[in-house]
């Protein structure tokens, strides 16, 4: 990364802000032109049938990716959100729980 950091200079900074201001303004005219589109048609879509679509695609990426370990570490991720939405318990909590140890893990 130093060698890297080292050799971007004042021209490969505004060469890069200028790509992304162009693509973001790309994005934009075809966000709202695509938008416009996708509400006309996303009423006939079966919303159930795109929620067991994202669940299912989520789950073969993850063994895709990561293999058991990973389809367990999902399941458990998975039983411990459900859990806290079932007790009443808000998810920034969850998350301040979960992601405090892990700080801790990589700070010390």
């Amino acid at each position: 990364m130093n060698k890297l950091l080292g050799e971007i200079g004042l021209q490969e900074v505004f060469l890069f802000l200028g790509v992304a201001l162009i693509v973001g303004g790309v994005a934009a005219i075809l966000a709202i032109n695509l938008s416009k589109i996708f509400s006309k048609y996303i009423v006939r879509i079966n919303y159930n049938y795109i929620v067991w679509s994202i669940i299912g695609f989520i789950t073969l990426l993850t063994f895709f990716f990561d293999g058991f370990i990973g389809l367990t570490i999902l399941i458990t991720a998975t039983a411990i959100g459900i859990l806290a939405s079932s007790w009443g318990i808000g998810k920034n909590h969850l998350m301040g729980c979960l992601i405090l140890p892990v700080i801790l893990y990589f700070v010390l």
